[in-house]
C-alpha cells in the first residue's frame, strides 16, 4: 500500500488461523489478485497423483471462494510447474488444469526468501540480480509471519525496480504466463 503497488498472492492454508479468511478478503478488497497455490503445501502428497493434486487444489479453490467471493482461475505450482516432486505427474496435471480453464504462472526471478532465513540485504540482492536481463519479470516472494526480512526488503526492491523503469501490476488471466521449460 505504501508504494501503491498491486501484487498477486498465490495462497495456501496449511494451518488455518482465525484470521486467514479475513486476510484473503483484504487482499482482494485492496485490489490485489488472489491465486491458488495449494491447501496443504504437502509436496509428496499432492504430487503423488493427479487425483491428489486435484483434491488439494479444489479444497483451496473453494476456501478462497468462501473467503473472498472470487473464483480464481490463476495458480502457481508449489516448487514451480516442473520440480523434483512432480516429475512423474506434471505433464498430466498441466494438461488437466489447462483443460479446466486454469492458467499457471511460474517465475523468472526469485528472492530466495524461502531458503533458510536470509537477511533483508540478501533478499534485496537476489531480487534485483537478473532485472537488467529481463523485459518482463514475475518475481517470487514468500509471505508468512516468519518472513520478517522479506517485508523489510520489499520497499527497497520496489524502489529499485521503479527506478529502472519497471511497472508493477497484478496477475490476471490476461497476463501472459512465464513458465518453466518441460524436461525431456
Amino acid at each position: 500500500d505504501k508504494h501503491n503497488v498491486k501484487a498477486t498472492f498465490f495462497v495456501t492454508v496449511q494451518e488455518e488461523k482465525e484470521d486467514t479468511k479475513e486476510i484473503m478478503k483484504q487482499v482482494v478488497d485492496r485490489g490485489h489478485s488472489i491465486g491458488i497455490h495449494t491447501y496443504s503445501h504437502d509436496y509428496k502428497k499432492i504430487y503423488s497423483s493427479v487425483e491428489n493434486y486435484l483434491d488439494d487444489f479444489n479444497k483451496i479453490s473453494e476456501y478462497i471462494f468462501e473467503a473472498t467471493g472470487v473464483k480464481s482461475n490463476i495458480f502457481r505450482f508449489p516448487g514451480g510447474s516442473v520440480n523434483s516432486y512432480n516429475k512423474g505427474t506434471y505433464k498430466e496435471i498441466i494438461s488437466e488444469m489447462s483443460r479446466r480453464g486454469y492458467v499457471y504462472y511460474d517465475w523468472n526471478a526469485c528472492s530466495d526468501d524461502a531458503i533458510s532465513a536470509p537477511s533483508s540485504n540478501v533478499i534485496y540482492k537476489n531480487s534485483i540480480r537478473n532485472m537488467e536481463n529481463l523485459d518482463r519479470v514475475i518475481l517470487l516472494f514468500h509471505d508468512s509471519l516468519d518472513r520478517k526480512t522479506t517485508v523489510e526488503a520489499l520497499g527497497d526492491v520496489i524502489t529499485e525496480f521503479k527506478n529502472k523503469g519497471y511497472e508493477f501490476s497484478r496477475i490476471t488471466n490476461d497476463v501472459k504466463p512465464i513458465t518453466m521449460p518441460y524436461r525431456k
